[in-house]
């Protein structure tokens, strides 16, 4: 939706589309332990006149940490996965000063030889190959 795509991109004013789920490799945070609340079990019995909470909520320090698994919508992270893989060294970071919002990394066009590997190692979909990108 357009009010969607106008605040994902306030910070940078990019013409990135939001990537779509089939777009993410979620596979990235396999490895990773999930922060769940806790949740009290309550019976059919004790469910009237039953006000207390079910959920917890995340200490301060496990919310931080589900926080980072986020996938940015299609912005670059800096996972550095692209960097690490790519067999030609095109892939490069951006300096710190010249960085924008989900822009740390950048092509050597002169040296990519579109091998895709990088997008296909992009947890986030940022990468994306062909001509008119």
């Amino acid at each position: 939706d357009s009010a969607g795509f106008a605040i994902h991109n306030y910070e940078d004013r990019s013409a990135t589309e939001i990537a779509t789920h089939d777009q993410l490799h979620l596979a990235y945070f396999d490895h990773e332990l999930m922060n769940r609340r806790q949740e009290a079990n309550i019976t059919a019995d004790s469910v009237l006149n039953n006000f207390q909470e079910r959920f917890s909520a995340l200490e301060e320090q496990k919310t931080i940490d589900e926080a980072a698994r986020c996938m940015s919508c299609g912005m670059c992270f800096e996972c550095d996965n692209c960097v690490v893989y790519c067999p030609e060294d095109a892939i490069f970071r951006v300096k710190k000063d010249q960085r924008a919002m989900g822009r740390y990394v950048d092509t050597d066009y002169d040296k990519c030889v579109g091998c895709h590997i990088c997008a296909e190692v992009c947890p986030s979909g940022y990468i994306k190959m062909g001509l008119h990108y």
